[in-house]
């Protein structure tokens, strides 16, 4: 079997303060645990006051459906399975349930579940035979995806686990399927979760990811600056290939990339604001300028092998 190697983390030996990017200039501003605990102060806060943001990623907008079916991330018949709650809490760059083969009686994580979006769609798939685990470090997300998932009438098919994606501490081979959405990017050390998640699967199990990356010839300063601020979701974007080494040396193979989007001005600005300009730091729009064409949603698939 093709065996994960070792990442940084759970033991982080690491310098407390990194590049994040091969080709970016080190991190000055920000350590590892102080990424973490402001992505998480974000987006607990954004769900405390009910995902009343104005302008953020992809599905916050006041024509929030609309908005998803032009981007065809959600179906109408999708959206209408889904609460209020959860679409003006959505996040997303994607919708990984529409590629993730999920089967009745299947047992689905998602790791970075949010406010349920993602969550209600799979346990829709599942059925009543099936299981849902929707992991996430911010309490107020957990408590409005709860709420969600009341509403929709699924609660019995959900469990919800406060945790790091980084270090869930859940136990291994219980997944058949692991989806994520526009989460991992957040992540100062993207080989932890993969490992994380290589180990929640089954042997033979399989991942589907929408995640934002960073592709061609970007300008390392740049990466770097908003590396340094962890400004949304570009803060976090390395570079594709990069991205899908990190997945491949978790141990994952047949490795398929399902779509790739780059983002228009109007998707670059929100997802660098994310969860909302009134939650993100301040930055320099003649620097995003200089992402323009180079930061892309891209919808992957990937497999644990079998024993």
């Amino acid at each position: 079997m093709n065996k994960p190697k070792e990442p940084c983390c759970g033991k982080w030996e690491g310098p407390e303060k990194m590049s994040l990017s091969k080709a970016a200039i080190p991190i000055k501003e920000l350590s590892r645990e102080e990424i973490k605990q402001e992505v998480k102060t974000r987006y607990d806060k954004f769900a405390e006051e009910g995902g009343s943001a104005e302008g953020c990623c992809p599905l916050a907008r006041e024509s929030t459906e609309s908005f998803a079916l032009e981007h065809g991330l959600y179906s109408q018949e999708d959206l209408a399975l889904i609460p209020k709650l959860a679409i003006n809490l959505s996040r997303g760059c994607g919708n990984p349930t529409s590629f993730a083969n999920i089967q009745p009686g299947q047992v689905v994580a998602d790791f970075g579940s949010g406010g349920g979006i993602d969550l209600v769609l799979a346990a829709h798939k599942v059925g009543p035979t099936g299981k849902v685990i929707g992991i996430d470090f911010a309490p107020h997300m957990i408590e409005r995806a709860k709420q969600a998932m009341k509403e929709a009438g699924l609660s019995n098919r959900v469990e919800f686990i406060l945790l790091d994606i980084e270090n869930p501490q859940v136990p291994d081979n219980i997944a058949d399927v692991v989806i994520s959405n526009c989460v991992i990017n957040l992540c100062p050390c993207k080989p932890c979760v993969y490992k994380q998640i290589y180990e929640i699967l089954k042997p033979g199990g399989h991942l589907a990811i929408s995640d934002i990356v960073a592709i061609g010839d970007v300008n390392p300063e740049i990466l770097a600056y908003f590396q340094s601020i962890w400004s949304g979701c570009t803060g976090g974007a390395i570079p594709e290939d990069e991205y899908f080494k990190i997945v491949s040396e978790a141990g994952f193979s047949q490795l398929k990339v399902v779509a790739r989007h780059t983002l228009g001005p109007k998707e670059l600005d929100e997802m660098a604001s994310c969860p909302g300009k009134k939650f993100s730091p301040v930055f320099s729009e003649e620097k995003l300028a200089q992402l323009q064409g180079k930061i892309v949603s891209t919808k992957f698939a990937a497999v644990k092998p079998k024993e």
